[in-house]
Formats: C-alpha cells, structure tokens, sequence
C-alpha cells in the first residue's frame, strides 16, 4: 500500500458506532495504512479509542438540538479542516451520527473523498444528509436500500456490519467446551446492552425460581454495570447462573448460547446474524431498534416482544429453548442475511492505492 494512505474514522457516542469503526481500523493497521479517529471529547470514545491503541483527537460536540450546539459544529468543522490538512488525509469513513458531521464536512471543503457507514436498518441523519457526495454507502441491511432514490443506489453496497474478527472464525463446540458446558445443557444468555436494561433486570428476578427448577438450563445473565448491585442483593442462590455486569468474552458465550435474550441494537443484530443464533429480541422503543429486529424477525430468526411483555419474552425463551426443531428452524433461517466478512468487504471498496 501506499505510505503515504492516510484514513481519518469519525465515530463515537455509542458502541454501536464505536466498535464497527474499530474493526475496519484494524484491518487497515493490518494492511500498513495509518488511521487516525476523530470524535467527541467527552463520550465513550474518548477511552475506548486509545485504549485500542489508536490516535484519538476529541472535539466538543454536542446533539444539534440548540443554537450552542450548531455553533460547536461550526467550530468543529473549522478544527476538522485543520486536523485533516495536517494529517494530510487521503480518505475519510463516517460512522453515523452528529459526531460524524464535522468531518464529513471538512471532507467536503477539502475535497478529500469520503466513505459512509449506516449500522442500522434505518438510516440516521447525518448519513441521510451526506449520502449524496459519498464515494461508496457500506449497509448493513438490504431493507435500507428501499429509502434511497434509484439514481443514487449505485453508491450502496450491503455488506453487513462489520465486527470483530472474532465473529467470524467461532465454532459453537468449541466455544461450549471451553465454557465447560455439558452437551446436555441448554444455555440461555440474557444482555440488556453495556449498560443493562432494569425491566429486563426484573423480570429475570421475577421469573429466578422458574429458572433455577429448569433441568440442566445454564444461565449467563449480564445485568449492565450500573444495575449489577441492585440485582446481585435480591439473589440467594445462584445456581449454575454465571450473574456479571458485563461479559468481557460475550463473543464466546453467545456463540456458545442456544438462545438468547437481548435488545436489538445493529451490533448485536448483526453479532445474532453471522453466529446463526435463535434469539428473543427486546427492542428499545427509540432509536430505530424495532427496525433491526424486523429484519431478522422476516426471515423467521428471532421473535419480537415490547418492552411491556418482558415477562412473556422470558416465558417464550424457556420453552423454546427446549424444543431443538425450532432453534433450527430458526437457525437456519438466519443463514440467509450472511453476508460474509464485512470488515474485509468494506475495506476492498475503499479504493486504497496499490505501490
């Protein structure tokens, strides 16, 4: 590749955009190219970015919800075109959101070519609003081409989220042995996201007992890290239950897991997608979750509750985590959203320079 290829990521706010941008961010590092990401300096990417081991700029940004807050975009925007000039930035992959804007837009003053990465099945604002002047939009769902006026599809390719390599080299077996999980037990992983979900938190309490007199039923619950303490004093007997704030090795474990009963972010939809895993799907009620989920619940790979049925969501789990036909049924079904490796797709579209 060339030494001179440099690819500016702006992403930030939630995992969701966070952990796609770091997994084409590796492949690139892999490939001899330098990165560098641009995000907010008071989010979750802040920490996580360096901690990955790459060069993080912060600027102050803020949703554009009032006059200080364009006014931060304009600022930014002016920083971003100074950044990337220094940088001498030969591309640019917008992750979605406010805080890809300022970028994005010194992108354009500079007429340095930019990339788009849309996670969800509906396609946020700030990707609606640049689209257009895109060299290449990366999908992860098929359904967002629906939206997007014909004369301008040829700048979409769905490729899937990309995640990380991990994801696509998993085997269950593998993954249940060194779990230490007997191949009579049906494992069950309740997530309710980074930060947990407190009606999902009840309900498992509320249905415990029902649980613990499942035979050979192994629980792996993450309660979120602010909620662990609040769940942790209401239990007595944990079982076989592993009870944590957060998985660290979730990637196993979900891989490992016969069902599995989680919200519907686009991460964890397309994490459900390549590991071909029967799921019952929470979606919260913003921020197009219900969109994600119908696009496995269409094909008959997961079952859809409303956050006011959690306890009935549970109840579905149990039974059918018991019943192998549908877990296959359900498997298979998934199969057909796979779109292969989106990291290695995504890349391949960029047009990085040959030597």
């Amino acid at each position: 590749m060339n030494k001179k290829e440099k690819v500016i990521l702006t992403t930030g706010g939630t995992g969701g955009h966070i952990y796609p941008a770091l997994a084409i961010a590796k492949k690139l590092k892999d490939k001899g190219i330098d990165v560098l990401f641009i995000g907010t300096s008071h989010r979750m990417e802040k920490t996580i970015v360096p901690n990955e081991g790459y060069r993080f700029i912060g600027l102050d940004i803020i949703p554009i919800k009032s006059v200080p807050a364009i006014f931060k975009i304009i600022k930014g925007t002016l920083k971003s075109i100074k950044i990337l000039r220094k940088e001498k930035a030969t591309k640019v992959i917008g992750f979605g959101n406010y805080i890809s804007i300022p970028v994005i837009l010194a992108a354009k003053f500079l007429r340095i070519p930019y990339y788009l990465q849309e996670q969800n099945s509906i396609m946020g604002l700030a990707n609606k609003k640049f689209y257009k002047g895109s060299k290449k939009v990366f999908l992860a769902f098929r359904n967002t081409l629906n939206t997007v006026p014909g004369k301008y599809r040829e700048k979409f390719i769905v490729t899937g989220n990309p995640l990380r390599e991990e994801f696509y080299r998993k085997e269950k077996a593998k993954e249940r042995e060194k779990l230490g999980i007997r191949e009579d037990e049906k494992v069950l992983f309740i997530i309710g996201g980074s930060l947990g979900a407190k009606n999902i938190n009840e309900a498992v309490l509320k249905k415990w007992d029902k649980m613990q007199g499942m035979k050979n039923l192994r629980l792996f619950w993450g309660t979120g890290k602010d909620l662990f303490e609040e769940v942790v004093s209401k239990i007595t007997d944990y079982g076989s239950a592993v009870v944590l704030p957060y998985f660290d090795n979730a990637a196993d474990i979900m891989c490992a897991a016969d069902m599995v009963l989680c919200r519907a972010g686009a991460s964890t939809v397309s994490e459900l997608i390549q590991l071909e895993k029967p799921s019952i799907v929470i979606p919260y009620d913003f921020v197009g979750q219900k969109e994600n989920a119908e696009e496995i619940e269409f094909v008959n790979g997961t079952k859809i509750f409303e956050n006011k049925n959690v306890s009935d969501a549970i109840d579905e789990a149990l039974l059918e985590i018991n019943q192998p036909d549908i877990l296959n049924f359900m498997s298979e079904n998934l199969k057909t959203l796979k779109k292969g490796n989106a990291v290695c797709s995504i890349v391949k579209h960029i047009d990085l320079e040959e030597k």
